[in-house]
């Protein structure tokens, strides 16, 4: 037998090897594909029904709030019904792509009748929630009792239902998984076999073939060593009539040969080793400059990327400010709205006392005079948290970006009194508003821009000398088209290195935890959004002046 018949002897039997081995990989891929489409099916119909979960109590918020405020419920049934066609369309989509998966030992037909049942039964919960919402008053907040009723009604008509099918699923996802684990081992067992009895067979047929060449190579080693240490006139015997012995008499022609193109092929040997040095020697210098040209790029890249970074996570701090502001706005005008409630039956009860004890009762006698002052300090700190109320609601009033005519008093008058329990302590307050023109502009975010200067101006002055130090807003007409508001304060000052810092975000020079650096970041960015501009001026020792300027109204 030849070698070459020999060595296709051992190439049949090791493609019958890879093939045997490759069949049964293809078979368990086929099998764990098969599992993991039903699985990724299954987490569809999850994420699906947790999802449809979700937009009924949206729906359930959307109605109340579309009760609320007197707009068409009807409109917003519609919407969330086509929102639950869709939701239904995709739960069939997905039991359509497991029964392709499974094929047909499908078992899944109790899925699509409990869908059909809890959309039935949504629909009809939908529908009654809508009667239900249109018997609350219009343009009046629904009772949380009736709320909670319609929820508790979902739950037990749909909610249940939906947890009931979302158990089942998760429970035949986890078997699916265990099935697919016990598939992916028992697949590694049949490849681990297989390659081991290919292993062996493919190490026999070598053996078989390698043992009988081993005689007739060792004799074509010996004889090609002879010639590699320039012995040409060896002659190798003859071994047969196979590739081997047509090897041996190749062996002996290449010996001749060599001894009269040695000297040449030496030559042609050291030219091509010379080229091949001065080549390589360019080629490193090549890659040496471009390593150098991709380093300088990378190093710049990365330096752009930190600077991003910064810029992302200061920007990710300030919208996180911005949300407490929010909330805490949100906080205020519902505390104002709860105090201003109960303030205003105060207020009428102690208008009712006055009046009907100045009708009654000796208006000379010191009794009644006592009573009567009594009542009119008590009208006076109950008119006084009024406006105050009254103040916080403004402030915390929602900020749609309007601009319009806008009373600068009116807004010195609301910022002045929220700041009071700063100020007093620290110093005297001292108002001077002239008759000025409205300017142009948002009443709440110049409210805030004040009581941030004014906070600014207290925390500047240390606290217990309050006829030494005064805070002075002024207000005045430019003359140009403009007014300017200025808060002049006899604090501490900003030292120069400082000064042009103070507006950069997260600036601040005190301890941490008392200042977030964001007041008057936020200051300039209202009066930027407003068209108007701030500028500072201090002296340290002497005190800080900021000048807001602003357009007045067309």
């Amino acid at each position: 037998m030849s070698v070459s018949t020999k060595v296709l002897l051992f190439a049949g039997v090791a493609l019958l090897s890879i093939c045997t081995l490759g069949g049964s990989l293809i078979f368990a891929s086929r099998v764990g594909q098969g599992i993991r489409e039903r699985l990724i099916s299954i987490q569809e119909q999850l994420d699906n029904l947790s999802l449809l979960k979700d937009d009924s109590w949206h729906y359930l918020n959307a109605m109340r709030e579309a009760r609320e405020q007197g707009k068409d419920t009807a409109k917003v049934r519609r919407e969330y019904q086509a929102l639950l066609e869709e939701e239904r369309v995709r739960l069939e989509q997905g039991l359509q792509r497991e029964r392709q998966a499974v094929g047909d030992g499908w078992e899944g037909e109790w899925k699509t009748e409990e869908q059909q049942q809890i959309f039935l039964a949504l629909r009809l919960w939908m529908d009654r929630a809508e009667l239900r919402l249109r018997a609350e008053p219009e343009g009046v907040p629904v009772s949380a009792s009736v709320h909670w009723g319609l929820y508790q009604e979902y739950e037990r008509e749909v909610g249940q239902r939906i947890s009931a099918i979302h158990k089942r699923e998760w429970e035949l996802r986890a078997q699916l998984r265990r099935h697919w684990n016990h598939n992916v081992q028992r697949g590694l067992t049949i490849a681990k076999a297989v390659t081991i009895g290919c292993g062996v067979l493919v190490i026999v047929l070598a053996m078989a073939i390698l043992l009988p060449l081993r005689g007739s190579l060792r004799k074509l080693r010996g004889a090609a060593e002879r010639i590699g240490q320039g012995d040409f006139e060896v002659a190798v015997p003859t071994m047969g009539r196979d590739e081997l012995g047509m090897l041996a008499h190749a062996m002996n022609r290449m010996a001749g040969e060599l001894r009269d193109t040695l000297q040449e092929k030496q030559r042609l040997v050291k030219a091509e080793a010379e080229a091949s040095e001065r080549e390589a020697r360019r080629y490193s210098a090549m890659l040496e400059e471009t390593v150098r040209a991709r380093t300088s790029e990378l190093e710049t890249a990365n330096a752009r990327l930190e600077a991003s970074f910064r810029q992302l996570q200061n920007t990710q701090e300030l919208l996180l400010f911005s949300d407490r502001l929010a909330a805490v706005g949100r906080l205020a005008a519902g505390v104002g709205h709860e105090i201003n409630n109960p303030l205003s039956y105060m207020i009428s009860n102690l208008r009712f006392l006055t009046t009907e004890l100045s009708r009654m009762g000796d208006a000379a006698s010191p009794e009644h005079q006592e009573l009567m002052e009594a009542l009119s300090g008590v009208s006076e700190g109950a008119e006084r948290v009024r406006l105050i109320v009254q103040d916080l609601r403004m402030l915390a009033r929602p900020d749609d970006l309007a601009l319009g005519p806008v009373e600068l008093a009116s807004v010195v008058r609301s910022a002045s009194r929220l700041a009071e329990p700063e100020v007093l302590p620290r110093a005297r307050m001292v108002l001077d508003c002239q008759d000025v023109p409205s300017i142009r502009g948002n009443g709440p975010r110049l409210v805030q821009v004040l009581l941030n200067l004014l906070i600014n101006a207290a925390h500047s002055i240390e606290p217990g000398q309050v006829e030494e130090n005064e805070i002075r807003v002024v207000v005045r007409l430019n003359g140009e088209g403009s007014v300017f508001l200025e808060v002049k304060d006899t604090g501490c000052g900003i030292p120069p290195e400082n000064l042009e810092r103070i507006f950069d975000p997260f600036f601040t020079t005190k301890p941490i935890g008392v200042g977030t650096g964001l007041g008057l970041s936020l200051c300039r960015s209202l009066v930027n959004s407003q068209g108007g501009s701030i500028q500072v001026e201090s002296q340290v020792g002497r005190g800080t002046t900021f000048r807001v300027t602003l357009a007045v109204a067309s």
